[in-house]
C-alpha cells in the first residue's frame, strides 16, 4: 500500500499533504494510510466527510491509476469489518477524545471537520426566547411596506425581528439588498436604546457593495437623526472582522473574548465553509441576532463544506405554529400555508426565501434559462440552442473559424468603451463603460481561460490598431488596458476584485484609476502598483457577487472536473439585461446534469434529531 500511494503521490494523482497524512496517522497500518490519504484528499474536493461505503465498494479506486492499483487489489479486497477494524487504531475515535479521524455513524471525518459541523448542528438548534413587543413591530413593518399584498421581504423582516439567527436567500434581483436595508431601519427602529450593527461578507468586493448600500438615502425616510447614530458604519470582510490569521487559520475571537454586537448582517453566504461558520458561531454572544443573507444555488465555497446549501436544504418545510403565529401577527398575512407533506423544524423556522424577483419577470430570457437549468426543463434549453430566447445567444465553438469569430464578438462589445478612450471623456465614464460589459470563464488556463482569452484579445486589437504597446520596467502596458487586483492592499487602499482602467495624467504619468463610491477616482501609479492582472476577462467565481449589463459567458470545448450546474447558473445569473454564451451544446448539456455532489452530514444530523 505504502508503495502504491507513494507513486501516487509521484504521478501527482494525489498531494504531499495526503501522503504525509496518511503515513503520519497510519502507525504502519497499510488500511489506516489508505483512508488518511483518501479523507485528505476528498477534503481538498470539498468533502467534509467520507462513507465507509466509499471503501468497502472501492470507490477510492477512482483516485488511482488503474495500472498501478493491479498488483494491490488483493489488500483491499479482504473483508474487513471495517468499523471494528477503525475502531482498533489509537488514530480514531467516536469524537469523544480527540484523534485524527472520528468514525461517526458509518462517517469517516477529519476531526476538525467532525467537530466543527457539531458545533454548527449545537449551535443551530439552540432554542431562543422570543420577545417581541407584537403592535410595536407590526406597525414598524407596515411603515415600511405599505399595502395588503404578500411581501416576502416582509415576512423576512419580521423573521430577523422574533429569531436570533436567520437565513434570508433568493435568487438574483430577489431583492436581498432592500431587505437588508429594511431590516437595519426595522432592528433600529424596534430599540428603545441604541444597538451597534456590523455589515460583513466573505470578499472585498462584497463589502464594497454594502459599504455603497450604507449610504441608501432610504434611511433619511425612516430614522431621525439620532437613530441615524445606530447605522452600520463600515462593511469589513469576516477575516478582518473575527482576526483571522492568513497562516494557521486561527480566530482572534472565540469563548470569552466575543464580539461586541448586537446584531451582525453577513451577505454572500453561500461562500462561507464550514470552518469558517463554526468561526462566527464562536465569535457572537447568544444574544448577537444572526442573520446570514445569499442565494443557495451559486457557487460552493472554495474551502470545504457549502453549509447554506445544507441549511436551505429545509427552505421549503414552512415553520411551526409558534413561529407562524408571530409571522402573521407582525405582518397582518392571514394566508401563510405551511407544506403538509413537509414538518417543520428548528432550521426550516429561521430561514425565509425571497422569491418574486424585481429584476428579472418570468418572460425574462434569463429568468427562464436560469430555471431552466435548474429544473432540466429540456424545452427551453433546446429554445437556447436555437436562439428563440430574447436577449440570450448561443454560440456553437467546435471550430478555430468559430473560435476567431467569437474572438471578433468580444471586441464588438468593447466598441463603446473604446470610443470613450478616444473622444477622452472622463475616467469615470471610461470606466462605467467597461463595467457594464464583462467576459466570464470557468477556467483560468488555456484557450478558454482567463490568461490564453486575455492573450488572444490583446493581440487581435494590436493587429487591428486599437492598441499601441509601450514597455515600462520590461511590462507590457497600453492605453486602456484594464487592471483587475488579485490581493487586498490596504495601504493602497484596494481589494482583491478592483477593476482600474490605464491612462495618462495632466503631467504625463502612467496611472491606472478605479471608481470609489460617489464616483470618486482613486489613481495608483504604475510603479507602486502590485498584485495585479490584465482584466479583460474574469472567472465566474470571481464574479460572483456582482452584475453586469451585458455578459459574455464561455465554456471549455472539454469536460473540465470544476463544470457543473451550480457553476453555470452562477455565471449566467451575472447578467442583467444581455447574455452570450459560448460553447459546445455537448458540454454545455453535460454541464447542466451535473451535480454537485458534496459529502455534507448537516442534513443527516438535523433529520436525525
Amino acid at each position: 500500500m505504502f508503495m502504491l500511494l507513494k507513486k501516487s503521490l509521484q504521478k501527482k494523482l494525489i498531494r504531499p499533504i495526503d501522503f504525509y497524512f496518511g503515513k503520519f496517522i497510519s502507525n504502519n497500518n497499510p488500511i489506516l494510510m489508505l483512508i488518511g490519504t483518501c479523507i485528505s484528499y476528498e477534503n481538498s474536493n470539498g468533502h467534509i466527510f467520507l462513507p465507509i461505503e466509499y471503501f468497502e465498494k472501492n470507490y477510492f479506486l477512482s483516485i488511482f491509476n488503474k495500472k498501478l492499483v493491479k498488483n494491490y487489489l488483493e489488500i483491499v479486497e479482504k473483508k474487513f469489518k471495517w468499523k471494528e477494524e477503525l475502531l482498533k487504531h489509537p488514530s480514531v475515535s467516536n469524537g469523544s477524545i480527540l484523534t485524527p479521524l472520528v468514525l461517526f455513524k458509518k462517517k469517516i471525518y477529519l476531526y476538525k471537520m467532525w467537530k466543527a459541523e457539531n458545533n454548527i448542528f449545537q449551535y443551530l438548534k439552540k432554542e431562543h426566547k422570543i420577545n417581541v413587543n407584537k403592535k410595536k413591530c407590526s406597525k414598524i413593518l407596515d411603515n415600511l411596506f405599505p399595502g395588503n399584498k404578500k411581501n416576502f421581504q416582509k415576512i423576512a423582516v419580521a423573521l430577523t425581528l422574533i429569531t436570533n439567527i436567520t437565513f434570508i436567500i433568493g435568487a438574483p434581483g430577489t431583492g436581498k439588498t432592500t431587505t437588508i436595508l429594511k431590516i437595519i431601519i426595522a432592528l433600529i427602529k424596534n430599540e428603545k436604546k441604541s444597538i451597534k450593527i456590523q455589515l460583513s461578507a466573505p470578499t472585498g468586493k462584497a463589502t464594497t457593495h454594502l459599504n455603497e448600500i450604507i449610504t441608501n438615502n432610504i434611511f433619511d425616510l425612516y430614522l431621525s437623526e439620532k437613530e441615524k447614530k445606530c447605522l452600520p458604519y463600515n462593511a469589513v470582510t469576516i477575516h478582518k472582522l473575527l482576526g483571522i490569521e492568513k497562516v494557521s487559520q486561527k480566530s482572534y475571537f472565540k469563548h470569552g473574548n466575543l464580539l461586541d454586537l448586537d446584531v451582525l448582517i453577513i451577505d454572500e453566504s453561500s461562500m462561507i465553509d464550514i470552518l469558517m461558520m463554526e468561526k462566527i458561531f464562536n465569535s457572537v454572544s447568544k444574544n448577537t441576532k444572526l442573520i446570514f443573507i445569499g442565494d443557495h444555488n451559486q457557487l460552493c465555497p472554495i474551502e470545504t463544506g457549502f453549509i447554506l446549501k445544507d441549511i436551505c436544504y429545509y427552505s421549503n418545510h414552512g415553520y411551526n405554529l409558534k413561529i407562524l403565529n408571530y409571522i402573521k401577527a407582525l405582518t397582518k398575512y392571514q394566508f401563510l400555508i405551511n407544506n403538509e407533506k413537509k414538518t417543520p423544524n428548528f432550521i426550516s423556522n429561521k430561514i425565509c426565501t425571497l422569491k418574486k424577483s424585481y429584476r428579472f419577470n418570468k418572460s425574462s430570457g434569463i429568468y427562464l434559462l436560469s430555471n431552466a437549468i435548474y429544473k432540466n426543463k429540456k424545452p427551453i434549453i433546446k429554445k437556447f440552442f436555437n436562439n428563440s430566447i430574447k436577449n440570450i445567444t448561443f454560440h456553437e465553438v467546435n471550430s478555430i473559424k468559430q473560435y476567431r469569430n467569437m474572438i471578433k464578438n468580444i471586441i464588438v462589445n468593447y466598441k463603446n468603451f473604446w470610443e470613450k478612450i478616444r473622444n477622452k471623456e472622463k475616467i469615470q465614464e471610461i470606466i462605467k463603460a467597461f463595467q457594464n460589459y464583462q467576459v466570464l470563464c470557468i477556467l483560468n488556463n488555456g484557450l478558454f481561460g482567463v490568461y490564453g482569452l486575455n492573450q488572444q484579445l490583446e493581440d487581435y486589437m494590436y493587429k487591428k490598431n486599437i492598441i499601441k504597446y509601450f514597455y515600462v520596467n520590461k511590462t507590457r502596458w497600453y492605453i486602456g488596458k484594464p487592471i483587475v487586483i488579485n490581493i487586498n492592499n490596504k495601504c493602497l487602499d484596494l481589494f482583491n476584485g478592483a477593476i482600474g482602467i490605464t491612462n495618462i495624467d495632466k503631467k504625463g504619468v502612467l496611472q491606472v484609476s478605479f471608481l470609489k463610491k460617489d464616483d470618486n477616482i482613486h489613481n495608483i501609479p504604475i510603479n507602486i502598483l502590485r498584485n495585479y492582472e490584465t482584466g479583460w476577462t474574469t472567472t465566474v467565481h470571481k464574479a460572483q457577487g456582482s452584475q453586469f449589463f451585458n455578459t459574455t459567458l464561455i465554456l471549455p470545448n472539454f469536460d473540465s472536473r470544476i463544470l457543473n450546474k451550480d457553476i453555470l447558473y452562477t455565471g449566467l445569473t451575472r447578467s442583467k439585461e444581455i447574455l452570450s454564451v459560448f460553447a459546445t451544446k455537448e458540454i454545455f448539456m453535460k454541464t447542466i446534469l451535473k451535480k454537485t455532489d458534496k459529502k455534507n452530514s448537516l442534513i443527516d444530523r438535523i433529520k436525525e434529531f
